[in-house]
């Protein structure tokens, strides 16, 4: 295996970037409270549709229920009046969805609904999110489908799932596999329990470090890899126009003929 030194000071428990995301929204003047409560007791699954806005969801151990609190935005009372979050229980399910109605006075002006969700950790989590930064602190396993905006996702007790249109994401100490399809952004994932596959990767940098199994890196159209510290195989089958570093892979490494040095 050939050691390349590779600038691995980024790559740590230490990584911080800023996220930048977020959805543009005209003239939102009106802004109101929005909170439901549902009782947690023997559900295993909650099925997120945030929409657009800002997304925070904390997992809490003593949690008995999913507190959802939001702040809604518009620009005129009635569209503000049409924003509101929908909840319901499906058996072991506990489905929740932002309603955001476009402005009957302006077309061009969407609504918006910032989310605040507390929930107990061991829940698993089915979430689609449109647009705006998105962060998640102790959560159960996740598939998320994510539009634009940056994601920050720390802690998560299983497998994470993530197809992600465009923004950052900072990913970190997840016990199980992470698979992701992005189209565009950097990647920095640090602590990583299982594998990692990331088939297809738009433009920006992907940094992986301490993680436990392989890593698979499919189609990338630009951007440079970065690996430190991998337990596995690490196996890159195609980049663009980027470089390929690695340092510390216990395992077999495969990247394109031409990147060896």
């Amino acid at each position: 295996m050939t050691v390349v030194p590779v600038r691995v000071a980024r790559l740590g428990v230490g990584i911080a970037i800023v996220l930048l995301g977020g959805c543009t929204l005209r003239r939102m003047e009106q802004t109101a409270t929005r909170t439901v409560h549902v009782p947690a007791a023997g559900a295993t699954v909650l099925v997120l549709n945030a929409g657009a806005g800002y997304l925070k969801v904390q997992g809490v151990s003593s949690a008995t229920e999913v507190l959802v609190t939001g702040t809604a935005h518009a620009a005129t009372v009635a569209t503000l009046n049409g924003v509101r979050i929908a909840s319901r229980r499906a058996g072991d399910t506990i489905l929740v969805s932002a309603i955001l109605p476009p402005s009957r006075h302006d077309p061009g002006v969407t609504a918006s609904l910032d989310l605040t969700i507390q929930l107990p950790p061991s829940l698993t989590l089915d979430v689609v999110d449109s647009t705006g930064e998105s962060t998640f602190r102790n959560v159960g396993p996740m598939r998320l489908r994510h539009g634009d905006g940056g994601l920050d996702i720390d802690t998560v007790g299983g497998r994470l799932d993530i197809t992600d249109g465009g923004g950052d994401m900072v990913v970190a100490n997840v016990y199980g596999d992470v698979h992701i399809v992005d189209g565009g952004g950097a990647i920095y994932l640090n602590n990583i329990a299982g594998s990692v596959s990331i088939p297809q990767d738009g433009s920006g940098e992907i940094q992986l470090s301490s993680i436990g199994g392989d890593v698979t890196v499919g189609s990338k159209s630009s951007g440079e890899v970065a690996v430190r510290g991998i337990g596995g195989n690490l196996a890159v089958r195609a980049n663009g126009n980027g470089s390929i570093e690695y340092r510390d892979v216990k395992g077999h490494v495969t990247i394109p003929a031409v990147r060896y040095h």
